[in-house]
């Protein structure tokens, strides 16, 4: 690791940007908080003496935002150190340590001896690198937080790692295997959580349905939610993506009488068609993925059910690719998230033949964006006039008087209301679809 210019005296002042899933923002608030106690004060990154950046890896796209970061903070007037830790620094630790003022690398594992590096990053300006391989994490290293400066639902990262193999993903090689915080250590999480004020706790983990596989026999995601029903929680509940499979009956009656939980299902899809989905090593074909999505919506009629979509996959042809949007077309959708494929170095798909133009990616992306805003307009729409719950998350940026919110079903609402109402859950009518938003009105 080297540096073309000096760099910035040493200080106190410390900035950390995120990229990447809900697991990693909550990982950063971990970071945040242990450099707050060992005597480093947040700052803006523009300001900071200290930048770390917590990085995401699972497309070309997130590669190249956290390098143009790296580029970027060296052509300042006075650069900052750099840090980088996350699942790029955990696939490419050398690649990232040969970029000028990049002072440390670790790994995911490191993380949790953050206490230790953030006191040594106060007194050694010397370059290293902690990276260590993540298959041999084999217990869940608890990272634990008393608060989630700035927002009003809080992330709670009670799972890590993944066992799944699909072609595509690098997630299994850059998080390790599936492992869990054993249920007392989530109660103590959450107490903890909601002790210090918030008002919503996202379950979140990179494979959070897979929570408790590595803990007793009895303990599964389903007897997670049941122990949690037997608190008196004052705050709602909501959970972080779901693979299909694991929405099983058992899990889905566990939720269905939880008045605390969110009805809101973010799940992986990827494909429509039964040769992509194969060729992709994901365990269920296009009817049954069908069958499952309708059991939810029986149980839970108002539910905002969101998928992930991966486009343009290796050997994908343009009927397979009409039978995903068919499919897609078919349900009551409240939103996409549209991936264009991205060869992920050391997956089997990096090298899986014949790749699929670029530009006809981009065709197929585009119209994917169109229907996923059709779907959620139709959505949303379903909603106006009804009275909901709102957590409101403060004022809508140059609207004084109007306050912005979520929905237990996620829904996106605006409402005339005084900034006090931030992190209050409020009543509210809804009147009429405008854009993307809901408009509404409060109720006593």
């Amino acid at each position: 690791m080297s540096a073309s210019r000096p760099l910035r005296p040493a200080g106190q002042r410390l900035a950390v940007l995120t990229f990447g899933c809900k697991v990693n923002q909550y990982e950063s608030a971990f970071l945040i908080e242990q450099a707050e106690a060992a005597g480093w004060q947040v700052a803006a990154p523009e300001t900071a003496d200290l930048v770390v950046i917590n990085s995401c890896t699972v497309t070309g796209r997130a590669d190249r935002q956290v390098r143009q970061v790296l580029r970027q903070a060296v052509r300042r007037p006075h650069p900052p150190r750099l840090v980088v830790t996350g699942c790029y620094a955990q696939r490419s630790p050398e690649e990232l340590a040969g970029f000028p003022g990049v002072q440390a690398v670790l790994g995911n594992a490191a993380k949790a001896f953050w206490p230790q590096i953030a006191a040594r990053l106060q007194r050694d300006e010397q370059p290293w690198q902690q990276v260590s391989p993540m298959d041999l994490c084999r217990q869940f290293q608890p990272l634990p937080i008393r608060q989630f400066a700035g927002h009003t639902r809080v992330f709670v990262k009670i799972q890590d790692g993944c066992g799944h193999q699909c072609s595509y993903c690098i997630v299994p090689l850059v998080r390790g295997p599936e492992r869990s915080l054993p249920l007392d250590q989530v109660l103590e999480q959450l107490q903890l959580l909601v002790k210090g004020g918030c008002q919503e706790l996202v379950l979140t983990g990179i494979n959070l349905s897979r929570y408790g596989c590595d803990l007793a026999a009895s303990v599964n995601l389903a007897s997670l939610c049941r122990s949690l029903q037997e608190n008196a929680w004052p705050v709602r509940i909501r959970l972080s993506s779901l693979e299909p499979l694991d929405l099983t009956a058992d899990l889905l009656a566990a939720l269905e009488d939880w008045q605390q939980f969110c009805p809101h299902f973010h799940i992986p899809l990827q494909s429509g068609a039964d040769e992509v989905l194969q060729a992709m090593g994901r365990p269920y074909r296009a009817a049954w993925f069908v069958e499952m999505f309708q059991e939810i919506c029986a149980r839970f009629p108002n539910a905002a059910i969101g998928l992930d979509v991966l486009v343009g996959f290796p050997t994908e042809t343009a009927a397979e690719y009409a039978r995903t949007r068919q499919l897609l077309a078919s349900l009551p959708l409240a939103y996409l998230h549209i991936f264009p494929f991205s060869p992920r170095p050391g997956t089997p798909a990096a090298s899986l033949t014949p790749r699929v133009d670029r530009r006809q990616i981009d065709v197929w992306a585009r119209d994917l964006r169109t229907l996923a805003a059709e779907k959620k307009r139709a959505f949303y729409q379903r909603q106006v006039g009804q009275v909901v719950e709102v957590l409101v998350e403060g004022e809508v940026a140059g609207r004084p008087g109007l306050v912005t919110g979520l929905t237990a079903n996620y829904l996106r609402v605006h409402c005339p209301g005084p900034p006090t109402w931030a992190n209050q859950v409020v009543r509210v009518r809804l009147a009429e679809l405008s854009g993307s938003v809901l408009s509404g009105v409060p109720v006593t």
